[in-house]
This record gives C-alpha cells, sequence and structure tokens, in this order.
C-alpha cells in the first residue's frame, strides 16, 4: 500500500539533487596569477604616485580578509560539517534504538543490533575526524565520553532485548499450552456436570414419588378414618341437640323440621359408619349410635311423644311428659355413652396418624437428605471445582497481559486462592464421580501458575527486561541529547569565528578607506572609479551575496543557491566551502527522509503481522490502509478488487451484494444505510454475522482528521461457547424454577435473592393469619370420584392462590382443603395495612367462591363448594422450623391457634375475624359483631366479628354513611334501622347541627355561647 507513495518521495529527492550543484570534490580550485591581489596593485598602479599609500593600505586590507576567508574555509566549515555529521549519527543511533526493542524475534534483534553497531563505528570516525581539528581538548573529552556511554547502554538494551524475547517465547508457549489444559479441563468436566444433573433428577422423581404415595396411603387411612369419626361425633352432638330441642318446642308446626334435620344427620352416620373399617370398636360404636337414634326414629319416638303431648288433654298431657322427661334422659345418657366411645377411637387413629405421619415424614427426610448429600453435593463440587478452573485460567490469562509488575502480585493471590479452592473442592468429590482424569486435568491447570517457571513468573522476569529495556532506551536518548547539545555548541563557536572573521575584514576595509581617503586626496576620482567599478561588483556585492546566503543556511534553507562558485579567486574559494556545507545539510535532509520511509515501511510490515483484520479510511470515507487479514476475514475471494482510495460505501456494498454478511439478506440496501450510520458515527463494538457463519466484531473510531480506524476480530469460538453456557444457564433456571414451586413466591424471592439465611432461626413479628377450609367438603368428596375430586380441589386452591398473591399474601401451606395464608412476612405493609390487605382478599375469594359457583355446577357438582374464614391478628413466631437437613418456613404461636379455632367457628361463606383485626380494619371495612365465643386453649371468652364488605362496595350498594374522623364518628344503616331508630337518630344529628351553628355564630362575634352549649337537650327534641 506505501510503495507507490515511497517511490514518489524517492523521485522528489532525486529531483532536488539533480537541481542542487554537485559537491565539491575537496580540492581547492586552481588559483591565477592575477587574482584580486594582483588585479588591485596592477590597478593602482596605473594611478598617479600620490595613490602608492593607498594601494599599501589596501594591500593590507585584502591580506586580513585572506586570512579569514582561509580560516573559515579550513578550519570552521569543516569542523561544523563534522559537528553536524555526529548530530546525525547520534540521530540516527536515538532512532535506530527504539527499532531495537520493538523487534519481536531474535533474528530482527540480531539484524538491529548490527545495524546500530555499524552506526557506533561511524560515530567512533567522526570522533576521530573531529579530533584533529582545532577542537578544545575539554570538547573532545565529553564527546568521547558521551559516545562510551551510548555504546554501553546500547549493549545494556540489546542485552535486555534479547533476554525479553526469550521470556516472551516462553510465556507464548506457556499460554499455548494453558489454553490446551483448560480445554481438557473442561471437556472433563462436562460429561461429569451432565451425569450429575441427571443423576440428581432422576433421583428426586423417584423420592417425590415415594413421598407422594406414602401421604396418599396416610391420608386414604388414618386421616379418613378420624375425619368420619369427627363426622360422627358433630352429628351425633347435633342429633342429640335435635332430640333435645325437640323435647322442648312449644309449637308442634315445628317438630316436623326438626324431625328432617334429625333424619338426615341419622343418615349422614349411618354413611360414616359404613366407610369406617371393620374393627371391634366399630361395632360397639355403631350399637351406641342406634341406641341413640332409635329415640328419634322408632316406633314410639321423643317426636310423636312431644307432638302428643302438646295436642292432647292437660290430663294425657301428665303421663305424656313423664314419658317425655324418661326419653329425655334416655338421649343424654344414649349421648353420653356414644362421646365416651368415639373419644378414645379418635385419640386411637389420632395416634396411629401422628405414628404414621412421623414414618413418612421419617423416611422422606432420609430419602431426601441421601439426595442431598451425595447428588447435589456432587453437582456443587464438578460446578465450583469449573468456575474455580475457568476463573484460574482467566486470571493466568490476564496475567500473560498484564503491563505492570505491580498488577502480578493481586492476580497471583487470586489464583493461589482459586487453587486452593479447587484442591479443598476436589478432595470432597467421590471416587465414583471421578475416575482421577478430571482430577489431573485440574491439577494440570493449577500447575501452569505454581511452577517456577510459571506464568507468572516469565511474565515477571518478562517486565524486569522491559523496563531495563526501557531505561536504556531513555538513557541512550539522554545521551543522544547531550551529544547533540554539545554539538550544537560546537557549531556556534565555528559560526562566532565565521562571524568574528567577517567583522575583522570589515574593520579593516573602513580604516583603509580613511586612510586612503587621507593620503590620497589627489587620486579621489581613480580611486572612486576602481570602487565603482570593479570593487563594488566584484567583490563587495559578491561577498554580500555569500554572507546572506551563509544566513539562509544558518536559518535552515538549503535550497539557497550559492553565487561564486564558478570565480578561481579567494570569494570562488569561500564560495566552494559554503557549497560544500550546504551539500552536507542537504545529505542531513536525506537521510532524514530515507528514516521516515523506513519508519513507514515498518509500520506497514506492523500492520500486516495484526491478527485482526485493520483498515483506515480517511476524511472522505476512502480506504487509505489495509492488511490483508482484512481482506481474508471480511471478503475472502474479493481480496485483489480492493485498492487504496476506494470509498467505505462501495466496499460495503460489494460485500453485501455478494452475500458476505449475513444481516443483509433481502434488505441490501436498508442494512447499508445502517451500517454507513453505524461507520461514520462509531459508538461502541458491535458485532456482524457473517454469511458463512463467523461472527465479526468491529471496533471502530474516529481520527482527529477526521478519518475512521477499524479493527476486525473473529469471535465465532467465543459466541459459540456463549450459546453453550446460555443453554446450561437456561437447564439450571427450570431446574430452579421447578423448585420454586414448593416456596411461596416472597419466601423464594428472599431466598435467592440472598435477603434470608436457610437456617434453622426464627423471630416475633406481629402478623395477620388467614385460615380457611370448604364446608361439607367429604360429603363432596364422597360424591366424587377421585379424579374430579382432584381436578376440583385443584381448580379451587389455584384461584384461592391467584387472589392471595395478587394481594401480598404469603401462603404457609395447604392442608387438603384447607389453606393457611399470613400476612406480615418477609414484606409488610405495616400492622394496619397488612390487617386491611388480608380482610380484602378474603373478601375477594368470597366473591369469587361465588362466581366459580356456577361454573362448578355447570361441571356436574350438585353442591357448589362454600368456604368458611377466620382471620386473627397477633404476634408469632415466624422462621425455619425443622432439623438442619429438612426445613419448613412456617408460623406457630397462639395467634395461629386462634385463626384456626374462629375458621372453625364460622358458618359456610362467612367470615369471622377477631377484635385486634377488627381495630385495624373497622374504618375501612364494615362488620357486625358475632359474639363471644369459648375456643379450646384459650381461658378467656374471644370477641368475634363478622366480615359484611367494604364501606366502599357497600356504599354503592346501600345508602351508609361512615364518617371516621378524630372528633367526629358517624356510622349508619337507613335501610336496617327501624321508623323509631331513625326519627331518634334524625333528633340526635339536629342536635349536633344546633350546636355546630352555634359555635359558628360565637366564632364571628367574638363571644361563647354559653347558653347554647351549656343548656342539655333532650335527644327525642326537635326544633322547626
Amino acid at each position: 500500500m506505501r510503495g507507490d507513495a515511497d517511490r514518489e518521495e524517492d523521485r522528489a529527492v532525486d529531483t532536488r539533487r539533480s537541481e542542487q550543484p554537485s559537491k565539491d570534490t575537496g580540492v581547492a580550485p586552481p588559483t591565477t596569477v592575477f587574482g584580486i591581489k594582483a588585479k588591485l596593485i596592477l590597478a593602482f598602479c596605473t594611478l598617479a604616485g600620490l595613490t602608492a599609500l593607498a594601494s599599501g593600505v589596501a594591500w593590507y586590507v585584502f591580506i586580513e580578509i585572506d586570512r579569514s576567508v582561509s580560516h573559515i574555509t579550513i578550519q570552521t566549515i569543516p569542523g561544523m560539517a563534522t559537528s553536524l555529521r555526529l548530530a546525525e549519527k547520534s540521530a540516527e543511533i536515538a532512532t535506530a534504538a527504539p527499532t531495537l526493542v520493538a523487534s519481536t524475534n531474535q533474528q530482527e534483534r540480531v539484524l538491529e543490533g548490527a545495524r546500530l553497531e555499524e552506526r557506533v563505528k561511524e560515530l567512533d570516525s567522526l570522533m576521530a575526524s573531529l579530533s584533529r581539528l582545532d577542537v578544545a581538548e575539554e570538547t573532545i573529552t565529553n564527546l568521547a565520553e558521551i559516545e562510551r556511554r551510548i555504546t554501553a547502554e546500547l549493549g545494556v538494551l540489546n542485552d535486555a532485548v534479547e533476554k525479553r524475547l526469550r521470556f516472551k517465547a516462553q510465556r507464548e508457549a506457556g499460554l499455548a499450552a494453558l489454553s490446551d489444559a483448560h480445554v481438557r479441563f473442561l471437556e472433563t468436566s462436562e460429561p461429569l456436570v451432565d451425569d450429575a444433573v441427571f443423576e440428581l433428577v432422576i433421583s428426586g422423581e423417584e423420592v417425590t414419588a415415594q413421598g407422594n404415595a406414602a401421604i396418599t396411603d396416610l391420608v386414604e387411612g388414618g386421616v379418613g378414618t378420624i375425619h368420619q369419626l369427627l363426622a360422627i361425633n358433630a352429628e351425633g352432638n347435633l342429633a342429640a341437640g335435635l332430640l333435645v330441642e325437640a323435647a322442648h318446642v312449644a309449637d308442634p308446626t315445628l317438630i316436623q323440621p326438626i324431625r328432617e334435620r334429625f333424619l338426615a344427620t341419622a343418615a349422614a352416620i349411618e354413611r360414616s359408619l359404613r366407610q369406617l373399617p371393620d374393627t371391634p370398636e366399630k361395632a360397639g360404636l355403631k350399637k351406641t349410635s342406634e341406641s341413640l337414634l332409635i329415640l328419634g326414629i322408632g316406633a314410639d319416638n321423643l317426636f310423636e311423644v312431644r307432638e302428643r303431648e302438646l295436642r292432647a288433654s292437660a290430663a294425657a298431657r301428665v303421663l305424656l311428659r313423664a314419658d317425655r322427661e324418661r326419653m329425655t334422659s334416655a338421649v343424654k345418657a344414649a349421648h353420653q355413652n356414644l362421646l365416651d366411645i368415639l373419644t378414645p377411637m379418635v385419640d386411637d387413629a389420632g395416634f396411629d396418624v401422628v405414628v404414621t405421619s412421623e414414618e413418612v415424614t421419617a423416611e422422606s427426610t432420609k430419602a431426601i437428605t441421601n439426595l442431598i448429600d451425595v447428588g447435589v453435593n456432587t453437582l456443587h463440587v464438578l460446578l465450583t471445582v469449573r468456575a474455580e478452573g475457568n476463573l484460574a485460567a482467566g486470571v493466568l490469562n490476564e496475567a500473560a497481559g498484564v503491563l505492570d509488575k505491580i498488577s502480578l502480585q493481586p492476580l497471583r493471590e487470586r489464583f493461589i486462592a482459586a487453587a486452593n479452592r479447587m484442591e479443598r473442592t476436589l478432595a470432597q468429590l467421590s471416587e465414583s464421580a471421578d475416575d482421577g482424569t478430571f482430577r489431573r486435568a485440574a491439577e494440570a491447570l493449577i500447575a501452569f501458575g505454581r511452577a517456577d517457571d510459571g506464568i507468572f513468573e516469565v511474565r515477571r522476569q518478562e517486565l524486569l527486561q522491559i523496563a531495563a529495556a526501557q531505561r536504556s532506551l531513555e538513557a541512550s536518548r539522554s545521551l543522544a541529547t547531550r551529544l547533540g547539545d554539545e554539538v550544537g555548541v560546537l557549531v556556534t563557536a565555528a559560526q562566532r569565528a565565521s562571524d568574528a572573521a567577517a567583522l575583522r575584514s570589515a574593520g579593516a576595509i573602513a580604516n583603509a578607506k580613511l586612510l586612503t581617503m587621507l593620503f590620497t586626496a589627489a587620486g579621489i576620482v581613480g580611486a572612486v572609479m576602481i570602487v565603482l567599478f570593479y570593487v563594488t561588483p566584484r567583490i563587495v556585492r559578491p561577498l554580500e551575496n555569500i554572507t546572506a546566503a551563509m544566513s539562509d543556511l544558518a536559518a535552515g534553507d538549503t535550497s539557497v543557491d550559492i553565487p561564486g562558485r564558478d570565480r578561481s579567486d579567494e570569494m570562488g574559494r569561500m564560495a566552494q566551502a559554503l557549497g560544500v556545507f550546504r551539500d552536507t545539510a542537504i545529505e542531513v535532509q536525506e537521510s532524514n527522509l530515507r528514516e521516515i520511509r523506513d519508519t513507514r515501511r515498518r509500520l506497514s510490515d506492523a500492520i500486516e503481522s495484526i491478527t485482526e483484520g485493520f483498515s483506515l479510511y480517511d476524511g472522505d470515507d476512502r480506504l487509505v490502509v489495509c492488511n490483508s487479514r482484512y481482506r481474508e476475514l471480511l471478503y475472502p475471494g474479493m481480496e485483489e478488487q480492493f485498492t487504496p482510495g476506494m470509498s467505505f460505501e462501495t466496499i460495503a456494498r460489494r460485500a453485501a451484494e455478494s452475500g458476505y454478511v449475513k444481516d443483509a439478506e433481502n434488505r441490501v440496501e436498508e442494512w447499508l444505510r445502517e451500517r454507513m450510520a453505524r461507520h461514520r458515527q462509531p459508538g461502541g463494538p458491535h458485532i456482524q454475522r457473517r454469511g458463512d457463519g463467523r461472527w465479526i466484531l468491529v471496533s471502530e473510531r474516529k481520527t482527529d482528521d477526521g478519518g475512521t480506524v477499524a479493527v476486525y476480530s473473529d469471535i465465532t469460538e467465543l459466541k459459540e461457547r456463549e450459546e453453550e453456557l446460555d443453554q446450561k444457564s437456561n437447564s439450571l433456571e427450570q431446574l430452579s424454577n421447578q423448585l420454586a414451586k414448593y416456596l411461596s413466591p416472597q419466601v423464594y424471592d428472599s431466598i435467592f435473592t440472598g435477603r434470608q439465611e436457610v437456617k434453622l432461626a426464627s423471630q416475633r413479628k406481629k402478623l395477620t393469619i388467614f385460615f380457611s377450609d370448604i364446608a361439607g367438603f367429604t360429603e363432596t368428596a364422597d360424591r366424587l370420584e377421585s379424579e374430579d375430586l382432584t381436578q376440583l380441589l385443584n381448580h379451587y386452591l389455584t384461584e384461592m392462590s391467584r387472589i392471595a398473591l395478587a394481594f401480598g399474601a404469603t401462603i404457609d401451606k395447604y392442608v387438603g382443603d384447607a389453606i393457611v395464608i399470613f400476612f406480615g412476612d418477609p414484606e409488610t405493609r405495616g400492622v394496619k395495612g397488612d390487617a386491611l390487605a388480608c380482610v380484602e382478599m378474603a373478601i375477594a375469594m368470597r366473591k369469587r367462591m361465588r362466581e366459580l359457583k356456577e361454573v362448578w355446577r355447570a361441571s356436574g357438582i350438585e353442591n357448589p363448594l362454600r368456604c368458611r374464614i377466620g382471620i386473627n391478628t397477633g404476634y408469632c413466631t415466624v422462621g425455619n422450623f425443622g432439623s438442619e437437613d429438612r426445613m419448613d418456613y412456617t408460623i406457630i404461636g397462639g395467634g395461629v391457634n386462634l385463626a384456626s379455632r374462629l375458621e372453625s367457628a364460622a358458618t359456610p361463606g362467612e367470615i369471622l375475624i377477631s377484635y385486634e383485626t377488627f381495630a385495624q380494619v373497622r374504618d375501612r371495612i364494615h362488620c357486625e359483631e358475632h359474639g363471644q365465643i369459648t375456643v379450646k386453649g384459650i381461658a378467656y371468652p374471644v370477641t368475634t366479628y363478622q366480615v359484611v364488605d367494604s364501606h366502599e362496595n357497600l356504599d354503592n350498594v346501600r345508602h351508609l354513611v361512615h364518617v371516621d374522623e378524630p372528633n367526629l364518628k358517624i356510622d349508619l344503616d337507613p335501610q336496617t334501622m327501624s321508623a323509631d331508630e331513625r326519627s331518634r337518630a334524625t333528633a340526635a344529628l339536629s342536635q349536633a347541627l344546633e350546636r355546630l351553628s352555634g359555635f359558628d355564630r360565637s366564632s364571628r362575634s367574638g363571644k361563647p355561647a354559653k347558653n347554647e352549649l351549656d343548656r342539655p337537650k333532650k335527644v327525642g327534641s326537635r326544633k322547626s
């Protein structure tokens, strides 16, 4: 690319050289008999004798001029020429030293060292020539000392470069071996990781299947038995209560509804008895139940006795009353017998369920523990070792390219830490998971950083030699600068000597003129004629021209023409000497131009040696230079079509139309516009997909002159590795998402984001707890097949869970058809906000259950599901409970038990809350007091409230008046108020209005209205 430009510069130099006069051969031109002195004597002899003395003075003047010119031509100018050549050689040595430092191999180093040695020899020769001239001994000594030190520093530099290249070759070989070892390490770890993941998934599926089977057996066995016994207990209590209620009813028309309810209860008891397993206790329970039920369905049952008693006469009523009281006592006795038999049966069934559940839990815990200890631990070990191996390889590669020795130590420490972790983790890997191949591959990778000749040490030695070379280079540059300064001093001294000689000549001429005017007054006309016609045009004017040429040369203009070189007199010799000086300066310029061409050629070679594609475009977007890698990488087959001067748009269009760019397929013009915009305003690096499947990283930037420099790197292998890593990351993410379904989203996020540690720990917090279950679920379950029941239950739980998550709830667990939810952990809105969100969630669930009723009825469910809900706000202990191997994130405490009891006490479709919850939500939720209930485990009665709906929703349906201010509280429901209640409310509001008006009047007048404020008023009074 640079050959044409170099040839043009050579032709320009040759042209300038041909235009200049040829150099003096160093032989002085022959002098003639009729020189300047002879001509002047001959001219003066023709004058009168009066001019003899003036002629003698003139002769003396020109003797002085000849002496000055001879000193300049013999001593000053050769000294200046030698000094300039000395400076030139010094500059060449300073210029060639960086080339030696930049050597990429030993062959280049030896070649550049030989060139430097030749220049040093030439420098010695010039020093010897300079010592033979009239130069001060001290200056010669200083120059010789500088030359000796330059030679010594160049020797040190050559030695440092030789060592640096040797360490560089050793480092590159080590990097190549490291790359191979890293590839073997990754290839060895890949099948081990795949096998570990596969074994973990298979083992997890087996453990899950076994646990599900055990839980299903437990539910179908022990839990079902408990459910049936509890159902018999509840129905028996209801049957006894109905019999007692019938025995004391005062209206005979109410007996039949009670009888129907009793018959339904009896049928439910019989169904529950049939579903119990056949045991000796079942026979006793059946007999006791029949003894209770016979009192209501027998031939002479309690209903008929009470009905006859109410319809009989007063005399017969006494006998029937006695029968009724006897049967009532029998009901109580039969009921007590039923309870006495049911209580131990329920306890035994509960004990069996606990024992069985403990066995199931122990087996599941053991299986999961084994799964974690073996499968997960193996996978963790393999992934940890592979991650640390990648880190170690990355640190080694980074250390191989570090530019500062100080930065090596942190990298070495990082590598040692990674290697130690690899070794500790490898010690945990079982022999069954690895036959030793993976371990050996890891140890081979570690050896590249720990060996005495490892990458860290090699790079450190290489950096030391680079630093030594830089120091020597700086020293040689400094010495070359000193040498140039000394040479400058010599040239300045020669210039001063030349100027002094010229001044002496001018002084002699002035004195001669004065003496001539005094002693040759008579021959003034002749003298004037000589001056005008000979001295001025042949001596003074040429001397001025030569002096002007010398000034121009001193100013650096080597193209100046030297006048008088064709003369054979003293002026001619002066002009010849000045011509020699000018030709020497021209040679220095040409040498500098050759150095520039050599530097450009070396730069072109350096660009060509880059492994990435390189191109440079000028400010007009035309190609200036590029390497062959640029053509081969981006435009294979089109190399010959690229020439300097082509525009970037033309090159890009040819590539797109030839199918070399994947993104340009079927959209050449659109892609070309996008590419030109990015080329003209380059941002960060971007990736380009090529037609042959390769990926190219394009890095462009603007130069100061408006051009564009671009580097193109082939990153195909990196992209393939990145895609492979993405696939594995997606697999791990899918596994993580599957495991996340077993946790509440808040708990899952807090664990995986690191806000919460997975350890046995708990804390006390004020939470709002929610319990719900399905009323009559047992009866519904009896009527449905297991598949339909499963689908129905999953549908119900899914709908409720979706609502819970929408309100930000933490779902604790599902227990059959029951749901346990709490608000306030791990995220909280505050106690009031948590309680309000929980109650609003319960209202939304109740509304959704009403909407699902029609859906379930349409799907064949005769009795749609209805849920009952209990909510309590109080302090609980929340956290991880269990063992180190198996734990559960849940809540415990009295507040949880109270919420469970409230749910049991609620009727189907009802939301029952405690006073603590009511106090937090009453300003937003309309509740009705439900009364006090006594619950098991709490010694005092619990005040409960039934949730109606939010005030906002009720205001849209019913004309409620609800105001809750610090000094004003109004809660009215006109639709449910009687006329008398509305009248009293009107009177109270009127009284309040009058008092408020009195305050307003007193505030306007400035006097308090005591009579209005202090006078009591009757609630029922009204004013017109």
